[in-house]
């Protein structure tokens, strides 16, 4: 199974359980964990964090483990300042705050990530992997929660986006810390889209969530829908559809390995 079907076989199934009782305008009430449609800008790094970056990134390409990582992957160049997907300091394992860089390893596909963690308990690695072919897939944003569950610690949230002929989408992927290690939590897909006939789509997700000890995500749906004619042109008006996504507690996903490196 391709990316690009996973992904949209997901939105079709959350299409089909749209019958939440909350309306979208009380969805919209509640705090917004992604937007589609709006870029997070990458990370504006300062010279005093660019150079402990930097210092980081010496010391892991000196590890084995992270040595392996580059003969595992063969776009993998270790880790740089230039790979650097954000670096912030924040409670992750406790509640007293420590930094995390994450480090986009591969730079092609498929996507990799690397987590890293240093602070009082010392310097800690863990390497998140693809499970399934995501060689049409890559790394577009990544950035941090703000406690969505309660419990005194931030999340870490990063998108994928997957293109393969004429549709592909994108998928948010949450991750909090476990027991010892990363550990993923939730997946939603975000984006869709098709452009071959007999029809094509376009479909976005908002998602919000309500906090708390086990909180409740919730999706805002808006999809475009044209007909497709022989020669690919679009009839002029979309059939819309707009509605909410209340999701299920817990997520299936396996997409994703988080490997503990040390």
């Amino acid at each position: 199974m391709t990316p690009f079907r996973l992904l949209g076989g997901l939105l079709v199934s959350l299409v089909l359980s749209t019958g939440a009782a909350q309306t979208v305008a009380d969805v919209q009430k509640l705090p917004l964990v992604h937007d589609p449609l709006v870029k997070t800008p990458s990370a504006a790094l300062g010279a005093a964090d660019q150079q402990a970056v930097t210092t980081l990134a010496r010391t892991l390409n000196t590890r084995p483990e992270v040595q392996g990582l580059k003969r595992k992957w063969p776009y993998s160049q270790g880790v740089s300042l230039k790979t650097v997907l954000f670096t912030i300091s924040a409670p992750f394992r406790s509640g007293t705050p420590e930094r995390l860089t994450v480090f986009s390893v591969s730079e092609a596909e498929p996507p990799v990530l690397l987590f890293v963690l240093s602070g009082a308990k010392g310097l800690t690695a863990d390497v998140l992997e693809p499970t399934t072919n995501m060689n049409v897939c890559g790394v577009q944003q990544g950035y941090t929660l703000r406690d969505v569950d309660q419990n005194g610690l931030r999340e870490v949230a990063f998108t994928v986006g997957c293109g393969d002929g004429p549709g592909g989408g994108r998928e948010l992927n949450i991750f909090r810390y476990g027991q010892d290690r990363w550990a993923f939590w939730r997946s939603f897909p975000v984006e869709s889209y098709f452009g071959a006939e007999p029809t094509a789509f376009e479909e976005q997700v908002k998602i919000y969530v309500q906090k708390g000890r086990s909180p409740q995500f919730y999706g805002v749906l808006n999809r475009k829908e044209w007909d497709i004619n022989a020669t690919f042109q679009r009839s002029a008006v979309p059939t819309v559809t707009v509605g909410v996504v209340r999701y299920a507690p817990t997520s299936a996903d396996r997409t994703w390995r988080v490997r503990h490196l040390f």
